[in-house]
């Protein structure tokens, strides 16, 4: 490869990485311009949704997840899977309270 070829690739990438990095910025500035809006429930929505984005963008361009490389993927999913399953666990405990000082609901023998 030529010099020239390199510096090209160089480019490109860095290119890409203001590009998200821009990218993020404005998404954050929106997350803090929907703060001042008074959109009641849809607040949160926005928000989230918005978080989203940026956690997508993150997840694709800086953890390499569109790279041809199989191994960033299988971790993501496995991470995503042991979140579920520990929200699930956390939910479970949750409702299966009865409410009396944090003590599960007693068994009817």
């Amino acid at each position: 490869m030529t010099g020239r070829a390199i510096d090209a690739g160089l480019r490109r990438r860095l290119w890409r990485v203001a590009a998200v990095w821009l990218a993020l910025v404005l998404c954050a500035a929106l997350t803090v311009g929907t703060a001042y809006i008074p959109l009641g429930p849809a607040n949160m929505a926005v928000n989230i949704l918005i978080a989203g984005i940026k956690a997508i963008l993150i997840a694709v361009f800086f953890m390499h997840l569109a790279s041809p490389y199989a191994v960033p993927r299988m971790v993501c999913i496995v991470t995503v899977v042991m979140l579920v399953v520990m929200f699930a666990l956390s939910g479970v405990d949750f409702y299966t309270r009865d409410g009396k000082a944090g003590r599960p609901p007693a068994v009817a023998s």
